[in-house]
């Protein structure tokens, strides 16, 4: 049978929309969606003029209704009861298919007495299954309890009504209040509008298996599928069901493609609800459970359960209910089913009445956002659309200070700390959307106080109200001297999805205890859309660029797989490693139980882009981002010895094994080494337990539990560092002389722009090679800090001197000369973090913002990618060094060596390191004197494009002979690391005819 939203089925309950006129109504449905928020909308008419009930029955004694045309309110219908002899009862219908739950709705129809019957007074009324209810049940008066009616017209009975979000059952009835015999009355052109959506979303398709069908629903196994009447109706009083039998595991049930459900799209929040009913006893009160299972392109079968039900029975249906979302990340899903199981493997069962509702829409991209942000000045005199947050406190347009003009906004008599100016932000603020947020304020009164001020959000979705901090939390403090104070974020990305018109910001007052009152102005508030940037698209890739060398990895987290910052990883690095979402405590934060969300949805974009995957990290030495029950009770008994040993192998063989070959190589123990040990080895939690062997344990287990071939790394830093070096040759040497399986060493080089040098670099990946040549090696967490080690002082914050920027890229090029002649040596290098909008450097060892990547915070290629790839495009690139001579008397002549720079940006700090005359021919030795202009290096400043610079030499050659030569050497150096030497040579001493020089 052809799937319709939910506002479809329900127009007419007596007749099914054939599937074109659905398809038109779909499409006309999808426009309005399109346009605006729909805010009323029928969902069912009984008018009775196909001379039916139209499903229509009896309640409380009263006779059957059936269809009459002695009197109608409109066309020539209408539905004729009698009520029961004592004038209880009337005519009712199930509403459960039509109502949804939490939404509210306009329920009206019209009554009028038979000829000859007394006036009385009518009434809609619910009877309601729920919980909530005392006893179960509820009965809901709709609108006025007694409207008159009498025979001799059509009078309106009904009003607004709200579906309770617990309810299990809804039957709607009209009765004639006061009413003591049997009392005949029509009921006509029965309307029912939905006036506000539920919480639980907007439906967007329904399955009631009504007409005999399996509504497309497949077996989830080998169960077998069949539509069927049930032994009682579903609260909704549907006479069929889907009907499951023949299982034989608890995972086999009906299951529905979401494929090919309209409108079911990734990134919007659903909810599915739906009744259960067993078609026998089970004293083991079995579940159902609803889950659904994801195949793409990194994975064939992902499962996920959305909901399970309270305890089942064969006599009362049961109601399951629970949210679902999926994403297009990695890729698309190739298949995605919804489907039901039970806790009992074999129990046959009924599903009916099985709704989707949209909760929360997609984002939205950023083309069909408003994007125009939000000032506030108030120099209109008016309010800008801020408002006070509890109503309590007052808002006022003051002219007594101000920022900027002359206006200001002024909040007074607050009641609360959380009672401050609001505005609503709601179609302003958008999920995923990144925003700066500026405001001024200033406190009153003015008497030398301070006062944390935090600019938050409120934002409600599905009832469910946060209020996320902008500010880092508590806030700004802000002293109440009687000047203006900022407050602002940048870079702020808005992670709340919302209902319509939910979203506020506000501010408000953070004290360390109690209450802070203060009154306070604001001004010149903005909100500003901060439009994603855009990676270069025509520039070489790295990891192409080093294709014939090793793989190129970067360090990453969740929001690399998405948006601009995914485009940049999979044009640039054809590796990768989970910078955190495999570590421990991410994955397995108490025993036994995991969270691999991240985890697979990382591997996941690896998987489908055809890019290794580095696993950091399975034990670290020092216990940092490992939970507390790793290391049992902190002791060495003999018990914790062997929890601890257990703790470390059941971890590494479940994360292990679940990666498989997803994951090519471990990094089995992080940062063991401390050379001021005699071991060499941290003595940190996991030592105090199992002393140095707790090393064995975890690459022991690692070897037996990944797949054969996987790399099993020590991973370590400062490897450079000529003791710390030693004691990884010597910890290595004693592992595999216990027969650990270690096969490989990670050398992380978190280096900074002065240190270490390129060539120790180099040292340190030989000395490993020389002493275990059989061993892989890899640089595992490249960056380069833009400070000097030690530094922790210096902060460019946001102004980093173009001249770092060059300097960083010419030492970024060093870097890979070295790496480029130790290949074969190293077989793999991964730079920790892609771009200098995520380091984990801005918050170590200081505060402060660092440049330590190949990409800027706008993705886009500084001199530190162009070192890299191709050093052509480096500023100062093609700087040379040229000479001219004058001959000053007879032994003495000026040497005048010129630096001109080439075209492709200025060349920064350029000097003259020294300058050497070396005899290279002639009957006797002479030394040749030099006088500089200066000490040494000369500094020649920065060089323009195509500018240049020099610097004049005296040279006296005092008691050289006629036949002498000589070789003039001047080592110079641009942006610190671009680094050459000048040379020429002199010969033809003392010509009469002039100095001849080449």
């Amino acid at each position: 049978m052809f799937h319709f939203p939910r506002e479809f089925a329900r127009t007419s309950p007596h007749h099914r929309i054939n599937p074109l006129t659905y398809l038109v109504a779909l499409c006309a449905f999808s426009s309005l969606l399109g346009a605006a928020q729909l805010t009323a909308q029928t969902v069912a008419t009984y008018s009775f003029e196909d001379g039916t009930a139209d499903g229509w029955t009896s309640f409380f004694g009263a006779s059957t209704p059936v269809a009459t045309n002695a009197a109608a309110y409109a066309g020539s219908y209408s539905l004729l009861t009698t009520t029961s002899s004592t004038g209880t009862g009337g005519p009712s219908i199930a509403l459960n298919s039509v109502l949804l739950a939490g939404a509210t709705y306009t329920i009206t129809g019209w009554v009028q007495l038979t000829p000859g019957e007394s006036a009385a007074n009518a009434n809609f009324s619910v009877k309601r299954s729920d919980p909530s209810c005392s006893g179960g049940t509820c009965y809901d008066t709709i609108g006025s309890y007694e409207v008159p009616v009498t025979d001799s017209g059509w009078v309106q009975i009904g009003g607004s009504y709200t579906v309770s979000t617990t309810e299990t059952g809804l039957l709607l009835y009209s009765q004639l209040v006061g009413a003591t015999g049997a009392v005949s009355f029509y009921l006509d052109d029965v309307i029912i509008t939905e006036t506000a959506p539920p919480p639980v979303g907007t439906p967007v398709a329904s399955y009631t298996f009504a007409d005999g069908s399996l509504d497309g629903w497949t077996p989830f196994g080998s169960p077998t599928l069949t539509n069927a009447a049930p032994p009682i109706l579903d609260p909704s009083g549907d006479a069929r069901s889907l009907l499951t039998t023949n299982r034989t595991a608890g995972y086999m049930g009906p299951s529905l493609n979401l494929l090919i459900v309209p409108n079911v799209v990734a990134g919007a929040t659903y909810q599915v609800s739906a009744y259960v009913l067993l078609t026998a006893p089970d004293a083991t009160n079995p579940t159902a459970t609803i889950s659904t299972k994801t195949a793409d392109c990194a994975t064939a079968g992902a499962y996920n359960n959305v909901a399970t039900s309270g305890p089942l029975s064969s006599t009362a249906w049961t109601k399951v209910t629970g949210t679902f979302t999926f994403s297009n990340l990695p890729g698309p899903p190739t298949s995605l089913v919804l489907y039901f199981q039970s806790s009992s493997a074999t129990d046959s069962f009924y599903i009916s009445d099985v709704v989707i509702g949209e909760l929360a829409p997609p984002p939205l991209s950023p083309g069909q956002q408003d994007n125009t942000g939000i000032t506030s000045t108030f120099e209109d005199g008016g309010l800008d659309g801020w408002s006070s947050r509890t109503g309590s406190s007052t808002v006022t347009n003051s002219t007594a200070t101000a920022h900027s003009g002359t206006h200001s906004l002024l909040t007074t008599g607050r009641v609360a700390n959380y009672d401050g100016p609001q505005i609503n932000v709601s179609n302003k603020m958008y999920t995923g959307s990144e925003y700066n947020i500026s405001v001024w304020v200033q406190l009153l009164p003015t008497d030398g106080s301070n006062h944390v001020i935090n600019m938050s959000l409120q934002t409600t979705l599905s009832g469910n109200t946060s209020y996320p901090s902008i500010t880092a939390y508590p806030g700004v403090t802000v002293p109440a001297d009687g000047a203006w104070h900022q407050i602002s974020v940048t870079g702020y990305t808005m992670a709340n999805a919302y209902d319509p018109g939910t979203a506020y910001l506000y501010l408000q007052t953070v004290p360390s205890s109690g209450t802070d009152l203060v009154s306070f102005y604001i001004d010149d508030f903005q909100l500003t859309y901060v439009a994603p940037p855009t990676p270069q698209t025509d520039i070489p890739s790295i990891y192409k660029t080093y294709s014939e060398f090793f793989p190129i990895g970067a360090a990453v987290d969740m929001t690399d797989i998405s948006g601009p910052h995914a485009q940049l990883l999979t044009m640039h690095f054809d590796s990768m490693t989970p910078g955190n979402d495999l570590k421990w405590s991410s994955v397995e934060p108490s025993f036994g139980s995991y969270n691999y969300a991240n985890g697979d949805a990382l591997v996941g974009e690896a998987v489908c882009n055809s890019m290794k995957v580095r696993g950091q990290n399975l034990v670290w030495a020092t216990g940092e981002q490992t939970p507390a029950y790793a290391t049992g009770d902190g002791t060495n008994s003999p018990a914790n010895q062997a929890t601890v040993t257990a703790n470390i192998q059941e971890h590494i063989q479940n994360e292990v094994q679940r990666y498989g070959t997803q994951v090519y190589a471990w990094d089995v123990v992080n940062e063991p080494l401390d050379p001021t040990q005699p071991d060499c080895l941290v003595h940190g939690p996991f030592y105090q337990v199992l002393g140095p062997s707790y090393i064995d344990v975890a690459f022991k287990a690692a070897k037996q539990y990944a797949p054969a071939g996987t790399k099993l790394f020590i991973n370590e830093y400062s490897t450079t560092d000529p003791a710390r070096l030693a004691c990884l040759v010597k910890v290595v040497r004693e592992l595999r002389d216990r027969g650990v399986p270690i096969n490989a060493i990670g050398h992380e080089m978190h280096n900074q722009i002065n240190y270490p040098t390129p060539e120790s670099m180099a040292m340190a990946v030989d000395t490993i090679h020389d002493n275990f040549p059989d061993l892989d090696q890899q640089v595992t967490e490249l960056d380069m800090s833009v400070y000097n080690a030690g530094d922790d002082t210096s902060n460019y914050g946001n102004n980093i001197p173009p001249s770092v920027l060059a300097e960083q890229g010419w030492l970024y090029k060093q870097y890979f000369d070295v790496f480029g002649r130790l290949r074969g040596k190293i077989t793999a290098l991964t730079f920790w973090g892609m771009a200098d909008d995520d380091t984990w450097l801005d918050s170590f060892p200081v505060t402060r913002t660092d440049y330590p990547l190949p990409f800027d915070m706008q993705l886009q290629a500084k001199p530190a990618y162009w070192g890299v790839v191709d050093e052509t495009h480096l500023p100062g690139y093609g700087l040379k060094f040229s000479s001219t001579v004058t001959h000053l008397d007879h032994d003495q002549i000026d040497l005048i060596l010129t630096a001109t720079n080439g075209d492709v940006g200025p060349a920064y700090t350029t000097q003259i390191k020294g300058l050497t005359v070396e005899q290279t021919d002639g009957r006797h030795r002479c030394t040749p004197s030099i006088s500089a202009p200066g000490a040494f290096p000369i500094a020649l400043g920065d060089i323009a494009v195509s500018g240049a610079a020099s610097a004049t030499f005296t040279i006296s050659f005092t008691g050289c002979d006629d036949d002498a030569r000589f070789r003039i050497k001047a080592p110079w150096s641009s942006a610190v690391y671009e680094t050459g030497t000048y040379e020429r040579e002199i010969r033809d001493w003392r010509d009469h005819d002039g100095w001849h020089s080449r």
